[in-house]
Formats: structure tokens, C-alpha cells, sequence
């Protein structure tokens, strides 16, 4: 994640308490992915949701969450498919939390009512956040169900009215890329401080359709993310952040500098002790059948199984791997000679760039 609240804008939030302190390393950030079942159809799902049997039972999920306490994990994000689909979905959250493990949950909200919504404050879920990829017109479209554009947003309000932490995810797509504006506008209206815009990853349903951003429409994208994250961090929007892409850092860096910005030898800093892509390392994606994985995106990559291997094991075999993910990128791909490689990481997934980089020739 790249804060651009924090990096272009210097403002400080908790989250960052230790992703850009070197000497405070935070604990691996756990994706689980803990049901296929979804009762959307979107057009970009990286897991193809929809009701695949052989999801790990309630046993072997609390003997996977103990696995994640044993390597002191930073935080369990509970995804799905649907997470509020799982049936075993409140026991599992209040299990995570009885051991001490931090939660937080994706969502497309349309399940959580009010009660839902007490329930998760009780099951001690620190955020939710919940997907609004358009306005209602482009939203409702690209997830294939009237209404869930109203439905996201009564999830935002309930998790608010009952004090829980909620925010937005959008995914940036040729068909949304120029709502950046009007997603700031909601975020204003419902309270929200917290932000998320995910770069499009092609994995799952994403691969079947037309939705890459080309590199021009990126950039007006991220462009807009900037302007929009100062403008409103008067107005209560203030933890803005970026997902997927790590040439977003160089990208903030060399608007800083053209904007002549006290703020650019502090945010290169910042920058280079986070050290961009941490996937397989300080990321990685345990799907509903126990099978690990780099990350949530990266599904044809399978480092073992935890109902067959200790997750301990699983991770140590493979983290030299993803240490020195040059090692294993094309011939050809331009990280190599980057000048901004140490604060990147390259975006390496099955040995080329997923998602492409979109700085040109004299921005790197």
C-alpha cells in the first residue's frame, strides 16, 4: 500500500506506525480468502467466487488462524468471494480475536444490515472495507446486480452507526477511472477518512475482460487521486492510499519535485524504508481451500497447503525467493536499470510486471 495521504500530503495516520519505521518491523499481512461464495458477479473478481465446495472447514480455519498467531501476523484480512457468505464467518472473527490477532474484513457491504453490523463490532473487527467501484449506473453494471450500489452504501452507514471503522475500496478501471472525483464526493458525504484505490490485477474474471487502464488513463487517475487527496483532507478524508501498483511512490516523488514540495526528500525517505513490493514476504493469500499463495492476486502460484503443512514451513521455504524477486523477472523488463527499484520492488507476479509499470523512459 502507498500512502498518499502520508507521502504527498504529510499527513500522519496509526496505520503507519510501523510500515515506514525499518526498526519496528510490523507482522506479515494475511489475506484469507475464506469462502468462494458471492452473491455479486464482478467483472474483475480475482477468484472467480461462486459456490466451489472444499472450503476449509471451521476446525481447520481456527487451526490456520493459530498458525498465523504462531508467526505473529500483523493483521488477518478476511476476504472472500462473500466473507459475510461463510456461515462460520462470527466465530471464526471473534476466534481471531480471543487469540490476539488484529481483523479486518473486505466486503461488498450488501450484507451487513444493522444487526450484521453489531455483530461485527462485537466479534472486535478493527475496519471494514467495503467496494464502491462507480457511481450507482457504473457500479451496479460491473457487478451484475441492480441495487448493490445502494447496498455498499447502507453497509458504510451501519458499520458507522455502530462505531465500526469503515472505509472504501475502488478499483481503477478504463470503465471508472475518471469517477475519482465523485468517489472523494461520497467519501465526504458518508464520513469516511479512509480511501482505498486498488490498480486492476489481471487474475480471475479480470483476464476475460476488457478493463486495463491504458498507461494515460493511470496516470489522469492518479493524478486526480493526488489533487483530490489534499483538496479533501480538510474535509475529513485523510488516510488515502493506493494498492497494487508500487511505481506509484516514484510517481508521487516526481510530482513532488515538480511542484517543488518541502515534502520530497522526506517522502523518498519514507520510501525506501518501507522498500515497496512486499509480496510473499510481508504479504501473502491463503485461499478458501487452504491452499498459499504470494498474494490474493497471484492464484497459479501455490507455495503448499495448510492442511498439509505447518504455514510456518510453507512461508520460510519461499521467502528467499520473493526477497530477491529480480532474481526470477523476463529478460527485458525495465526494473532492472530503474533508478527507482529500491523504493518499488518491481511489481513481479509469474515473472514479468502484473500490473505493467506506467512511468516512461525519463521519468526512470
Amino acid at each position: 500500500m502507498i500512502n498518499v495521504s502520508r507521502l504527498y500530503c504529510g499527513i500522519e495516520n496509526s496505520s503507519d506506525r510501523f510500515r515506514y519505521q525499518a526498526d519496528r518491523p510490523m507482522g506479515a499481512i494475511a489475506v484469507y480468502n475464506c469462502t468462494n461464495k458471492c452473491g455479486q458477479k464482478c467483472l474483475h473478481c480475482y477468484s472467480r467466487a461462486g459456490d466451489i465446495p472444499g472450503e476449509l472447514d471451521t476446525n481447520q480455519a481456527k487451526r490456520l488462524l493459530d498458525n498465523l498467531a504462531e508467526i505473529k501476523c500483523g493483521v488477518v484480512l478476511f476476504s472472500g468471494g462473500e466473507p459475510m457468505e461463510r456461515a462460520d464467518i462470527f466465530e471464526l472473527l471473534k476466534y481471531t480475536n480471543h487469540i490476539g490477532l488484529r481483523t479486518a474484513i473486505s466486503s461488498n457491504g450488501n450484507l451487513i444490515t444493522a444487526s450484521m453490523a453489531k455483530k461485527i463490532a462485537d466479534a472486535g473487527v478493527s475496519y471494514v472495507g467495503i467496494s464502491i467501484d462507480g457511481m450507482r449506473e457504473t457500479h451496479d453494471k460491473f457487478r451484475g446486480i441492480a441495487g448493490s450500489f445502494d447496498g455498499a452504501i447502507s453497509g458504510i452507514k451501519a458499520c458507522k452507526d455502530i462505531g465500526v471503522k469503515a472505509g472504501i475500496r475502488f478499483t481503477m478501471t478504463n470503465r471508472n477511472f475518471n469517477q475519482i472525483n465523485e468517489i472523494f464526493s461520497i467519501a465526504e458525504e458518508l464520513g469516511i477518512a479512509r480511501v482505498c484505490f486498488y490498480h486492476l490485477i489481471s487474475a480471475g474474471r479480470a483476464v476475460d475482460n476488457d478493463l486495463k487502464c491504458s498507461e494515460e488513463q493511470v496516470r489522469s487517475a492518479l493524478n486526480d487521486i493526488l489533487t483530490n487527496a489534499k483538496q479533501f483532507s480538510s474535509k475529513g478524508v485523510t488516510e488515502v492510499l493506493t494498492v497494487g501498483n508500487h511505481a506509484d511512490g516514484a510517481f508521487i516523488l516526481n510530482r513532488l519535485r515538480q511542484e517543488g514540495s518541502d515534502l520530497y526528500e522526506k517522502t523518498y525517505d519514507l520510501l525506501q524504508k518501507f522498500g515497496g513490493n512486499k509480496i510473499g514476504t510481508k504479504i501473502f493469500a491463503v485461499d478458501a481451500e487452504g491452499n498459499v499463495h504470494p498474494d490474493q492476486f497471484w492464484r497459479d502460484f501455490t507455495m503448499g497447503n495448510i492442511v498439509r503443512q505447518n504455514l510456518r514451513e510453507i512461508l520460510g521455504k519461499y521467502f528467499d525467493i520473493f526477497n530477491d524477486k529480480m532474481k526470477f523477472l523476463e529478460e527485458g523488463v525495465k526494473c532492472k536499470e530503474c533508478k527507482w527499484l529500491k523504493i518499488c520492488g518491481t511489481n513481479m507476479r509469474n515473472g514479468k510486471l502484473e500490473p505493467e509499470c506506467y512511468l516512461d523512459d525519463e521519468e526512470i
